[in-house]
């Protein structure tokens, strides 16, 4: 009669069950990191997106990223498009949203009242950080031609956080050509 020898089927039994303990030990690990790197990675995404649909990143050297020329129809409602912002600011900039504060038709200011209307959702802007704003443009009775415009980045009384108050000019400006298309 041949006798097995015993203790060899145990100690491999003892050793496959110890590499699968590091196996799972080891994918169990990997998982959790990847599901951290992807939850950081989730909070930040809004932004991203918003700034990567931009023609261009705003910038020190470019604050305010709006095309150098903007064209609306009388007939529409509303434009829409998409304006980045840089703070260059040594100081938060609380509840920034955009205005066009003033319009000239050759030598001639614009009357205030007919000044094209622009909305936005105000944000916290920190220093030295950008983002990306939808804006809605509403014309209100210019006459057809072209235009130079200064668009401004204001703060929103309404959106600035307790004990803050907005500064009495404007975070930056920014002259672009609007042509009103009839």
């Amino acid at each position: 009669m041949l006798f097995r020898n015993k203790k060899g089927d145990l100690s491999l039994s003892i050793t496959a069950i110890v590499i699968i303990v590091i196996a799972f030990v080891v994918l169990g690990l990997s998982l959790t990191l990847t599901r951290t790197i992807f939850k950081g990675a989730e909070q930040k995404l809004p932004q991203a997106l918003a700034l990567t649909e931009l023609e261009s990143k705003p910038s020190s050297e470019n604050t305010i990223t709006i095309p150098q020329e903007v064209e609306i129809r009388r007939k529409e409602t509303d434009k829409t498009m998409n304006i980045g912002y840089y703070n260059k600011n040594a100081l938060p900039a609380y509840g920034a949203t955009f205005t066009i504060s003033r319009c000239l038709k050759g030598r001639e200011a614009v009357d205030a009242t007919l000044l094209p209307e622009m909305a936005s959702i105000s944000k916290d802007v920190d220093p030295s950080d950008s983002t990306g704003y939808s804006v809605l443009i509403t014309e209100k009775g210019l006459q057809a031609g072209t235009y130079i415009c200064t668009i401004q980045v204001v703060c929103d009384a309404n959106s600035i956080p307790a004990g803050s108050s907005c500064p009495s000019k404007a975070y930056d400006e920014k002259q672009f050509f609007l042509n009103v298309i009839a």
